[in-house]
């Protein structure tokens, strides 16, 4: 059987610093988006297809759904972007796995491209990002004294523990949304090579289907836990 590796592999070094299969990986991936990014938007037309009406469409149904969650129109302008840009992002990395050949290149008895989730210091650094903008939108919204007044308000001593209390879940939600996506995509990984390695020339079909959803619903969770949490944030405290 298979062996499967828990972390990322190092494939070399470029000046003493180790260069592992998931972040060569996140660089193809992210080039590979750039470009597609590029190439639709050179198609951009006034007399817009049938492709580009139904991305329209989505794009603008997402915008809508985040002006609802916040009940703010311009922080909803703000903060469309990113929401969309956190989902497409993490949804395409989750899909890179599904193209052909890129479990089957090596490099030095090493798989070379490795699903970039599964390696835990990538979910980490995408859920700093999350967690900073949250804590920043939280202060830019309501000021800086009155956020702080969420988790320690000198005025109500009594509510102290409390405030600590939301601190602690506040740092929990940078935990979570790092470790629910490495986990998810690890294990996803994990299942199709263990089934590679035992079926040769095909995978189940309803297996790769359920990985498809998998990967879509993370990508969709990361991005809406996000846009709850900058709306907690947001909010008036009590």
């Amino acid at each position: 059987m298979e062996e499967v590796s828990l972390k990322a592999e190092i494939i070399t070094h470029i000046f003493g610093l180790p260069i592992t299969n998931t972040f060569i990986t996140s660089i193809i991936a992210s080039i590979v988006l750039a470009f597609l990014a590029w190439f639709f938007s050179r198609n951009i037309s006034l007399y817009p297809s049938r492709f580009q009406l139904v991305v329209e469409d989505l794009t603008h149904g997402v915008r809508n759904y985040v002006e609802e969650v916040l009940g703010d129109k311009k922080l909803a302008d703000k903060v469309f972007p990113l929401i969309l840009s956190l989902f497409i992002f993490i949804l395409f990395l989750n899909l890179f796995k599904f193209l052909p050949g890129t479990e089957s290149i090596t490099y030095k008895g090493v798989q070379l491209l490795r699903p970039v989730h599964s390696d835990l210091n990538m979910t980490i650094a995408l859920a700093i990002v999350s967690w900073v903008v949250v804590q920043v939108l939280g202060v830019i919204v309501l000021g800086f004294w009155k956020y702080s007044s969420k988790y320690i308000n000198l005025k109500k001593p009594q509510s102290i523990p409390l405030g600590l209390i939301e601190l602690i879940s506040e740092i929990a939600k940078l935990v979570s949304l790092s470790f629910r996506l490495f986990g998810n995509i690890l294990v996803g990984g994990i299942l199709l090579a263990l089934l590679a390695s035992v079926a040769h020339y095909f995978l189940p079909l309803p297996v790769i289907f359920f990985e498809l959803f998998v990967a879509f619903l993370q990508a969709t969770l990361f991005a809406v836990l996000t846009l709850f949490y900058i709306k907690m944030a947001i909010s008036e405290p009590h």
